[in-house]
């Protein structure tokens, strides 16, 4: 996949594991398929929407706080 879904991925498990919530878990709490979720977790799927909202709710967190924070633009650049 892209760096943009390896970037989310990668945070969607650093927020997992700093919830001590594992694969099973997020399943349970959200209802989304194991084998899906698992694609998404490595970055062989890209994560859809729905699916990140539910995973951020099921964490407690917001959607956004598992987006890549986005580079610092100079404003003499832009």
């Amino acid at each position: 996949m892209d760096f943009l879904d390896r970037h989310i991925a990668e945070r969607v498990a650093l927020a997992m594991s700093e919830a001590g919530v594992g694969l099973g878990q997020i399943v349970a709490r959200t209802g989304l398929n194991a084998t899906s979720l698992a694609a998404e977790l490595g970055a062989i799927a890209p994560f859809s929407v729905a699916d990140l909202v539910l995973v951020a709710c099921a964490l407690g967190r917001e959607p956004g706080e598992l987006l890549p924070i986005p580079a610092r633009v100079d404003s003499e650049v832009a």
